[in-house]
């Protein structure tokens, strides 16, 4: 069965960007503005939501990884206003790069969170807090200075500070993966990100930044073997949300990170949808060296049945020259997580992106580089 994600407006020109600072909510826990900004000029300040709202349909959460040509890396903090949560994983697919070359079939993994799955190289550890709680109290700025979250245990250690350069210290132990990280993430105010301001519904919204090509230092090992190499070629990712969500909710977000063929730059790429009013403003854009290059509507399309087929992202704005872009996938982890009443049924697919992207400029880009996209279905 084929499936087509598209944005509600295929205007360019209807975008909406915002420049001037406010704040994000009114009085009443409604939106004062919506769109998108290269940069978070809106202040985030849930205090005027409801109590009911704030309990159950508020999510927050701090998202860190690491994409690099032979693995994925990802650590979370996770406020579902009910129970709190933290998780890392690691992903290895040096293999699977080596299959997809050699014309060999692709492959996927379900780990649990109980167990370890050491196996087709994916390792994840997922753990609950607490429930019905006050949260995990994250903060409203992304980039504000201190400690974000902070966790131990005897098993699990997690911490998230950010100093006054803003620099994101990330710092994870996992003794169940054995995987042990101390992260520097420099987000340079200089670097650009896409911040977005999207309604959902009649009264529901979503805040939300996104940046990658990250510069990322520091030591990431896992089963003591060091990750952060220059062979690895490292690249740092935040999804950074804020919101409240419709019960049942949707999205597909996808991220990559690689070099240009001909100067070797950085560039990435960002795309997302199926939730909200997007008529003002999309998720999609080009990452060049941490400058944005804004795109317009996609038309994603791909098998909901097997998402491990090949897919196709179109451009009607001629950004992707002409033939669109494939992402054409080798590895695929997935979590399903059935509670009743809550249930996270969730596919993160790996793969490579390859076609011609246009910048703003008109500059034809050659592209073959390796990213992701999430398939996420919820009632939470």
């Amino acid at each position: 069965m084929s499936s087509h994600i598209s944005f509600q407006d295929e205007d360019l020109n209807n975008q909406v960007e915002i420049k001037e600072s406010d704040e994000l909510l009114d009085g009443n826990g409604s939106l004062k503005n919506r769109g998108w900004s290269r940069q978070p000029c809106l202040k985030y300040n849930p205090g005027s939501l409801s109590r009911f709202r704030k309990a159950y349909r508020l999510k927050e959460w701090n998202y860190y990884s690491i994409g690099s040509k032979n693995f994925y890396f990802a650590v979370a903090a996770i406020d579902l206003g009910y129970v709190n949560n933290y998780q890392t994983f690691f992903i290895d697919f040096t293999e699977d790069l080596e299959m997809k070359n050699n014309g060999t079939s692709t492959s996927s993994s379900s780990p649990s969170s109980s167990q370890s799955k050491k196996n087709n190289y994916i390792m994840d550890d997922v753990l609950s807090t607490a429930a019905l709680t006050k949260g995990l109290c994250l903060p409203a700025d992304s980039c504000q200075s201190g400690i974000h979250t902070k966790y131990e245990s005897k098993n699990f250690r997690i911490e998230f500070t950010v100093d006054d350069q803003s620099k994101h210290h990330i710092k994870i132990n996992s003794k169940k993966i054995n995987l042990n990280g101390d992260l520097v993430f420099d987000l340079n105010p200089q670097r650009e990100s896409v911040v977005l301001v999207t309604p959902i519904g009649k009264d529901n919204f979503y805040y939300n930044r996104k940046t990658n090509l990250i510069p990322v230092s520091g030591t990431l090992t896992v089963d003591g073997k060091e990750m952060i190499t220059p062979e690895n070629d490292c690249h740092g990712i935040m999804d950074w949300g804020r919101g409240c969500w419709d019960y049942n909710s949707f999205w597909l977000w996808s991220s990559a990170w690689g070099r240009t063929k001909d100067k070797n730059t950085p560039i990435g790429l960002n795309f997302g949808s199926g939730f909200g009013n997007l008529s003002t403003h999309t998720e999609n854009a080009i990452n060049l060296d941490g400058v944005i290059h804004k795109l317009g509507h996609v038309d994603i399309q791909y098998n909901e049945d097997n998402l491990l087929e090949p897919w196709k992202f179109t451009c009607k704005h001629g950004r992707f020259g002409e033939n669109p872009l494939i992402f054409t996938p080798f590895k695929k982890k997935f979590d399903n997580n059935n509670f009743g009443i809550v249930m996270s049924n969730f596919h993160q697919i790996l793969g490579k992106f390859t076609g011609e992207i246009l910048l703003d400029n008109g500059e034809r880009v050659e592209i073959d580089i390796i990213g992701f996209t999430e398939v996420h279905k919820a009632r939470w």
